[in-house]
């Protein structure tokens, strides 16, 4: 396992080119153990799929394939990859938003859990065929994330159903002859706080609770989603999964015997806090400026790492092989526009040209959300291994980029 405070990215650099993503199998697997192990010993009928969107690459969800765990997809491609990485279709959870009729062909499968974002979704998908089971995904009208912009529910969320119509929702499935049923909810991402979880099963299952017993049935599974955190500052706490999982298992026991409910297999989504704090975005400085403020330029940019500029997400970094000599700096790309900041006024070693800046925190929600803008191609990407490195993505190049012209 990478030891920030020993390791030399400077070789990796040198062999495989930055910008680069580096990820660390190892911290992988200790992220997947601590939680599976804590949700084992609370309630043993938990099912974790890991969010394919966190970060795609086929060699990373095998990582999880072996770990015995299971994907949750949001498009056809997702899917695709997953089955390519050989996960088995009853392993495969998918929780899409707006499907179109195409999407649904596409994953039509009965061994694959979906979670409809609407009930037009399910009118879609009964005109391609009657599924055994059917999952609505509920908006509860409330919703906390990280930020704003990973909020995924409540009154300006595009997301889910509606809680006030999920009965009408779950009553024209079963007028259609569905018996076998899911319920799944996702509030926001990177959350923190063990509390918040437990607060969304509570209300998950209030909902759930009231409009089973009037069905008069079921749900095979309850899907609370993901939105597990990973601290990106130094002044905040890891989220304390042993709690959460005690507090999520309390809630959902609770409701079942409330409304004398059988336990249902409790779905998990993670992506973040699986792969986040195991990535690294190696980038190079490639000068210098004293403007008005002193920027220093590397050849990474917002295509590579969109987060800062999209969110304002702040990614905790430092100098291969510098610690003295501190001042303030704002490091910067190389795309025009002066959203391109990664970070304003960071605390770092002074920085020359041909310095290794490494960014922490990278793994999940950055290369894939990477582009071209800017004729600025994608950086490859490489994973450590039982400390041994290989390349799992080459970089883009020029040519790459032109086969996807037509004459």
């Amino acid at each position: 396992m990478i030891d920030i405070n020993k390791y030399d990215f400077e070789p990796i650099a040198k062999k495989y080119g930055t910008p680069l993503y580096l990820y660390d199998a190892d911290r992988i697997r200790a992220n997947i153990k601590r939680i599976k192990d804590a949700f084992e010993k609370y309630y043993p009928k938990t099912e974790m799929h890991y969010s394919v969107k966190a970060n795609n690459n086929i060699h990373i969800l095998k990582i999880f394939k072996e770990a015995g765990l299971g994907t949750d997809c949001s498009s056809p491609l997702e899917v695709k990859l997953s089955r390519i990485a050989g996960f088995d279709e009853k392993d495969i959870l998918y929780t899409g938003n707006y499907e179109s009729s195409e999407d649904i062909k596409a994953i039509f499968n009965n061994d694959i859990c979906i979670n409809l974002d609407d009930i037009e979704s399910f009118r879609k998908m009964i005109k391609i065929g009657k599924p055994d089971r059917i999952s609505f995904r509920i908006n509860p009208g409330i919703g906390r994330g990280g930020h704003e912009g990973i909020t995924t529910a409540g009154a300006d969320a595009k997301f889910g159903v509606p809680y006030e119509k999920a009965y009408e929702a779950y009553k024209e499935a079963y007028d259609a002859g569905i018996r076998r049923f899911g319920i799944h909810m996702m509030t926001g991402s990177n959350n923190l706080e063990p509390y918040y979880f437990a607060e969304i099963t509570d209300k998950l299952m209030n909902i759930a609770g009231r409009l089973f017993n009037q069905l008069g049935c079921a749900p095979e599974y309850v899907d609370i989603g993901g939105g597990y955190g990973v601290p990106y500052e130094d002044d905040e706490d890891p989220l304390n999964v042993d709690v959460t999982a005690k507090l999520i298992s309390e809630a959902l026991q609770e409701k079942c015997v409330k409304y004398n409910l059988p336990e249902p297999v409790l779905k998990l989504e993670p992506g973040r806090y699986f792969v986040a704090d195991a990535g690294y975005l190696l980038t190079r400085v490639i000068s210098v400026k004293k403007s008005y403020k002193t920027f220093a330029g590397v050849d990474a940019g917002m295509n590579t790492l969109i987060r800062p500029a999209l969110y304002g997400a702040k990614h905790r970094s430092f100098v291969n092989g510098k610690e003295d000599n501190k001042e303030f700096v704002n490091v910067c790309g190389r795309i025009c526009e002066n959203s391109d900041i990664f970070g304003q006024n960071m605390f770092l070693p002074k920085l020359e040209a041909g310095d290794l800046i490494v960014m922490r925190d990278v793994g999940a929600y950055g290369y894939v959300m990477a582009s071209s803008y800017n004729g600025r191609l994608k950086p490859a990407e490489v994973l450590i291994d039982a400390n041994e490195s290989r390349l799992i993505r080459r970089r883009e190049t020029d040519e790459d980029f032109l086969t996807l012209l037509e004459e």
